[in-house]
């Protein structure tokens, strides 16, 4: 079965749909219901979301959305995947911390300056036997990781590639 690494801002911007979009959502609207989309096919394809064991990243998802599974879809994932995150198998991934990092972040994207808060997605897809892709929605700066964690085997699904490019510009 296939599995996934999701960064939380995919699920917050699937959140605009219900919730306040800013300014800078307004151009994307497309974007929106990518990241909706997206959401629906893990959910209904059984794409497996694989996590630390630590809970950092499942951490960071419940500071941003509602166990409740309202308002928004991404809400609405977020208690699907919090009901149905322990039904499958090798999902879930050991992490030791490092003064900068993680031991399982790839040693080849160190000179990217990955920012800390997002290096365990890259860990966690590094240390899976299927190094799964991670789907990325707003976070323009990991347009300029993608190329050094590609040169480390891992694959990321950025959702609108035109948003990526105009804010690295």
């Amino acid at each position: 079965m296939k599995r996934c690494v999701i960064d939380t801002n995919v699920m917050v911007t699937a959140n605009k749909a219900v919730k306040d979009i800013d300014d800078d959502l307004k151009k994307y609207p497309d974007l929106i219901i990518k990241c909706i989309n997206v959401l629906r096919w893990i959910s209904k394809k059984g794409v497996y979301v694989v996590f630390d064991t630590d809970n950092e990243i499942f951490d960071e998802y419940k500071s941003y959305l509602s166990f409740s599974g309202q308002p928004g879809v991404g809400d609405k994932f977020f208690k699907w995947m919090h009901d149905n995150r322990y039904k499958y198998p090798d999902t879930e991934i050991k992490l030791h911390r490092t003064n900068g990092g993680y031991k399982e972040f790839p040693q080849k994207m160190e000179a990217a300056n990955v920012d800390i808060s997002d290096k365990k997605f890259f860990a966690v897809s590094n240390a899976h036997r299927s190094k799964p892709d991670i789907f990325e929605a707003v976070d323009a700066k990991w347009w300029t990781w993608a190329d050094a964690a590609k040169q480390c085997g891992i694959n990321i699904i950025f959702l609108d590639e035109l948003y990526m490019i105009e804010h690295n510009s």
